[in-house]
């Protein structure tokens, strides 16, 4: 095993050694790796051992491979170039040399890279994708452990408890925040805004209104209705089916023939003043039953989509349920690609925004992976596993001729 800043040159007999990294190199090819880091301005400034093209990459590496200490995964990624270029002699560099060069490069070459990269996946006869011409979408947020130091417990917060006193004491970790959009059809992560512990889901929502097109109809649950994030979200011509919570109340001011109705969403107090006036919404209203007919749960949504000539009420109580899809990937994305229990390993604010952006990156190259997979194989791409896939990317199977090192460094 090669040690610190030692020479690794990988022959075929140690084929066995080499990370896939022939996924990533195809959903972000050295072309734009460069491209990303030259708009944020990483570029280094003098010729290094790890110049910031190879430690965005082993930054992506660190997210197909949370299990792995960083060395370990180093010394795979430099036997991968190494045997890509026929015996070209990579360095591996030390653990401090590495941590450095992560901190140099910084989070956002990877933020840009998810946001150049990341886009809807299915196709246009997918129906689980479609409905009556709209491309089904889904917003949520979820949060993620960060390491317990206290850079991250300052810049991110976290869940905390209340002892006997009344005194708020700190939970196990910190956690950042991330809330996305995800493509129904495929569970493609396509958006994403991330955030501390205490910055709400309505909040980071409002970074993600730009990515809404008119083509659209994005799902949303009950943490997600109010009348200034509706406002904004409608504004783009993206239709909207929000549940809604129980404390949310929509007065009846018109019962249509399908028994929804017509109401309004209420110009907040502190927003009269601005000109804005009440928003007609139409409220849907439903139960599930068990096996025995018995109601288990009411929902109730809300829509921009008012005529129900248009828009059934009962197919759009069906299709809230694709909502579930944003849960599917949230789950695959930190069960299965990060790991149930794993703790990102960064123990600084960048490094753990840096990481995130990079599993994000990571989770859409699988995701294109199954999607490309699924159209040869005309398949569901919802009924092929993620961990099938992600074993198979982390596996040796590959062609490292994918990934070749540029001629110039």
């Amino acid at each position: 095993m090669a040690r610190a800043g030692q020479r690794v040159v990988l022959t075929e007999d140690r084929l066995q050694d080499r990370i896939s990294v022939g996924v990533l190199a195809k959903a972000f090819p050295r072309s734009l790796v460069e491209e990303v880091i030259a708009e944020t301005g990483a570029k280094e400034q003098r010729n290094r051992i790890l110049p910031a093209w190879l430690t965005l990459y082993y930054v992506l590496a660190l997210a197909l491979f949370m299990d792995m200490g960083g060395g370990r995964v180093m010394r795979k990624l430099a036997g991968t170039l190494s045997f890509a270029s026929r015996g070209i002699v990579v360095h591996t560099p030390s653990e401090e040399a590495l941590s450095n060069a992560r901190s140099r490069l910084g989070p956002q070459p990877l933020k840009l890279l998810f946001e150049k990269v990341a886009r809807p996946l299915a196709v246009l006869d997918d129906q689980r994708a479609y409905w009556r011409g709209y491309h089904l979408m889904s917003l949520d947020g979820t949060t993620l452990d960060v390491q317990d130091t206290a850079a991250n417990w300052d810049y991110f917060g976290g869940p905390g408890t209340k002892d006997e006193s009344g005194k708020t004491l700190r939970g196990g970790f910190p956690q950042l925040r991330i809330v996305a959009l995800a493509e129904c059809g495929t569970r493609a992560l396509v958006s994403a805004a991330l955030g501390s512990y205490n910055n709400g889901e309505k909040t980071l929502a409002v970074e993600l209104i730009p990515q809404l097109r008119p083509e659209m109809l994005v799902l949303a649950d009950r943490n997600f209705p109010g009348y200034e994030l509706w406002q904004q979200a409608a504004a783009t011509g993206a239709e909207l089916v929000w549940r809604i919570g129980k404390s949310f109340s929509l007065d009846v001011d018109e019962v249509l023939k399908d028994g929804s109705y017509l109401s309004r969403l209420k110009v907040p107090r502190q927003l009269h003043s601005q000109g804005s006036t009440d928003i007609t919404v139409r409220v849907i209203k439903y139960q599930l039953k068990d096996q025995d007919g018995n109601a288990t749960e009411t929902f109730t949504l809300a829509t921009t989509l008012l005529d129900p000539e248009v828009a059934p009420s009962n197919e759009l109580a069906e299709l809230y349920q694709s909502r579930w899809e944003i849960e599917s990937a949230f789950g695959a994305f930190k069960s299965q690609l990060k790991g149930d229990g794993v703790v990102l390993r960064s123990k600084t604010p960048d490094g753990a925004q840096q990481e995130l952006w990079a599993l994000l990156c990571a989770y859409h190259a699988i995701r294109e992976l199954i999607c490309a997979a699924a159209e040869m194989t005309k398949q569901d791409p919802l009924r092929i596993s993620f961990i099938a896939a992600l074993d198979t990317v982390r596996g040796p199977v590959g062609d490292p001729a994918a990934f070749p090192p540029s001629q110039n460094n």
